[in-house]
């Protein structure tokens, strides 16, 4: 049996709208920028933000997510402006095809249905001085009261409502008993690919239709750009939902992420090949990369494709959020020849898992490597090369990493 890390988490959609019981909610009187055009993906729409992340508080995680009434999620992110803006959040709830649903904000929100970000400081002893924001979910002014996907908005109070960035999470209810199963795949990509197959124990929960009803999403390392969305049940046994297709629910394994230690400015770490203090800030050449696609697998720990901040450089009053610099990191990856009709982007967690042509490398025929400069706070950062034939927007991930079974990679099976 091949094992991966599993996490099983259910959303109930209900129908039945309980307008009589809810608590009455405050209205916020701001204008908000209409729903309409703005899709329900993780998105940051201005240069002077930047490390956003929602998360929960386990290291290493790339779902934000959290049990209804328990638990939070923290928002952070950094204005390089360094000037203090009214930033002013609200969260929608959408339907488990990521379209707004048709719930009123009362009747999933308890509070506020909009608020500020009051929560910042400006950083401390940086080169790069920036003013760092903070949001955690639930508060006292907001609280949640339905499990379902939601997307977070944040946009500066302008009379145009600037739209800086959107988050998606979920709160998910523990309704359902799922019962993971052998995971395989054919022939063709057995070395490649994970395969799975699993069932949801009914139990004393009543369907009526499970075959019409319940719906399941299978989500790689917190990704949603290659998700697996409303997979239908194979059959029904009893109280027992199977699902058990052949190459349906199957992910392309990758290889253990490539990694980069920036938690110092001033030591280099294993995969730093030079320190150089630059006219505003610091800057950072790495090792060239390599193609990886047909090197043999090597296990070791990462964070699946994520990052965390943290510096080293200060050990009193070390407060990462604030101390931590931003870096100047120039990568490059070692190729003979420029691939054809091609192009190459830095691609994980800290790209939104897109591919966006802020993170796309320009070939050097001088040194024969792909190379490119980010702005990266300092911290621990997981990240890959994909590859895009020009013109089109299908990105791959196996040219220049590779793939293979054994690889360790996290799933989270939502329910709805």
């Amino acid at each position: 049996m091949r094992k991966y890390f599993l996490s099983f988490n259910i959303l109930n959609f209900s129908k039945t709208f309980l307008s009589l019981i809810l608590s009455v909610s405050a209205f916020a009187i701001f204008a908000q920028p209409a729903l309409d055009n703005i899709k329900a993906v993780d998105s940051i729409y201005a240069d002077n933000i930047q490390t956003v992340q929602l998360t929960t508080s386990q290291l290493g995680s790339n779902v934000a997510m959290m049990n209804l009434g328990q638990g939070a999620l923290k928002l952070i992110f950094d204005d390089l402006n360094n000037e203090i803006k009214d930033y002013l959040y609200t969260i929608d709830q959408f339907d488990r095809n990521w379209q707004p649903s048709r719930l009123e904000k009362i009747e999933y929100l308890d509070g506020f249905t909009e608020e500020r970000i009051n929560n910042f400081k400006n950083s401390f002893a940086t080169n790069v001085q920036f003013v760092h924001y903070e949001l955690v979910i639930p508060n006292a002014t907001v609280r949640l009261t339905k499990s379902g996907n939601y997307l977070l908005r944040v946009y500066e109070d302008t009379p145009e409502k600037t739209l800086i960035l959107t988050r998606r999470f979920v709160i998910i209810e523990p309704i359902l008993t799922p019962v993971p199963a052998t995971t395989s795949t054919s022939a063709t990509n057995y070395n490649t690919h994970q395969e799975l197959d699993f069932s949801i124990e009914l139990k004393t929960f009543r369907v009526q239709n499970p075959m019409n009803e319940i719906r399941v999403s299978v989500i790689q390392n917190g990704r949603w750009d290659n998700a697996h969305l409303l997979v239908q049940p194979t059959y029904v046994q009893g109280d027992r939902i199977i699902y058990d297709y052949q190459d349906t629910i199957a992910f392309a394994a990758g290889k253990e992420w490539r990694y980069v230690d920036l938690r110092s400015s001033r030591f280099r770490s294993e995969r730093v090949a030079r320190i150089d203090k630059g006219d505003e800030t610091w800057e950072v050449t790495l090792r060239p990369d390599l193609d990886r696609s047909r090197e043999p697998y090597l296990i070791y720990p990462d964070l699946n494709g994520g990052y965390f901040v943290e510096t080293q450089d200060f050990t009193i009053d070390n407060d990462n959020s604030l101390r931590a610099d931003y870096l100047n990191v120039h990568f490059s990856l070692f190729k003979k020849e420029e691939l054809e009709e091609k192009d190459v982007y830095i691609f994980g967690s800290l790209t939104d898992w897109k591919i966006n042509d802020k993170y796309k490398l320009t070939y050097n025929s001088e040194t024969s490597r792909y190379e490119s400069s980010l702005s990266l706070k300092q911290g621990f950062y997981n990240y890959g090369y994909a590859t895009i034939p020009k013109g089109k927007k299908q990105f791959d991930c196996s040219e220049l990493e590779g793939d293979w079974y054994e690889t360790e990679n996290e799933y989270t099976f939502l329910i709805y």
